[in-house]
């Protein structure tokens, strides 16, 4: 029922109008809480000591900054981050179109590396036009990478079997050994690379054509791009990737509540193996009708 519910709201309302609906819901948490806000240094307390975040790891960051409802600015979030994880570390962000993919494949939207601002959030936002932050060449999944590697893993991406697949960003993360974050959100986008890797077909949830979409790039020189999108109809018969990651038993997933939500961690490698005992078992995120 939440789920048919979920993508009833996609359906007859727009993004904007969504905005404004989770703002509210935001107003009337912080309302019950008492209107108190959190600081930097309970964050980083969390992000360290509670969630074992430091120097070295790669992390895939998604976030709702409203949802921390801080005393403290999204600059400083981006900040802390990458102070924590320092250079011999790397931060991964999706920097996705402030619409559905399909919505933006089927209207032929172009996306401008300089000029399209991420649905993904202001953190996002904010981390793209940080100094060394690098942006991937993809028309509706695009991501932002600062760190180590940086450059050589958001590089091929316009070309990537799946916008998720083994040489997209995301695989290459998977590669590497690194661990997922969530700031106020429970999704996770790298439960889509995991389960293209494990499905046959790989685009088993993706529209069976590809789309051919243009780029604006950084240096304002176009490329068409043509990539697989998920297929909605699919997607509205599987569990969320974060519902699904929490019905799965992987010892390194943490979480803890924090402002008007939760933080969490989980090791992209361990979540990589109990989704593969899970497929092996029949049990994917696509929910079977009775």
């Amino acid at each position: 029922m939440n789920i048919n519910i979920k993508h009833l709201l996609k359906k007859i309302s727009s993004p904007q109008q969504r905005i404004v609906l989770k703002r509210w819901k935001r107003h009337i948490k912080s309302f019950f809480c008492g209107g108190r806000k959190t600081t930097l240094i309970e964050l980083r307390e969390i992000l360290t000591k509670t969630l074992g975040l430091q120097a070295g790891d790669r992390i895939v960051v998604t976030s709702s900054f409203g949802n921390l409802n801080a005393a403290y600015a999204p600059e400083d979030v981006v900040n802390l981050l990458m102070e924590i994880v320092t250079e011999k570390g790397s931060i991964m962000m999706p920097y996705y179109p402030p619409t559905n993919s399909t919505v933006w494949a089927k209207d032929g939207c172009v996306f401008d590396m300089n000029e399209t601002r991420s649905g993904m959030g202001v953190i996002t936002n904010v981390f793209s036009k940080m100094n060394g932050v690098v942006m991937s060449v993809h028309p509706t999944k695009a991501v932002c990478v600062w760190g180590k590697d940086a450059k050589s893993i958001v590089e091929g991406h316009e070309n990537s079997t799946t916008p998720f697949y083994w040489d997209s960003p995301y695989g290459k993360f998977l590669k590497y050994g690194s661990k997922s974050i969530g700031l106020g959100v429970k999704n996770i986008p790298m439960v889509h690379a995991i389960e293209d890797i494990l499905s046959d077909p790989y685009d088993f949830y993706y529209q069976k054509k590809k789309y051919r979409l243009k780029v604006v790039k950084g240096d304002g020189s176009e490329l068409v791009v043509d990539t697989f999108v998920h297929n909605e109809t699919v997607m509205e018969q599987c569990l969320a990737p974060g519902d699904y990651t929490a019905s799965l038993n992987v010892k390194s997933y943490r979480k803890i509540n924090f402002g008007l939500a939760f933080l969490y961690v989980i090791d992209n490698c361990d979540l990589f193996e109990e989704t593969k005992k899970a497929f092996a078992r029949g049990y994917t995120r696509k929910i079977e009708k009775k």
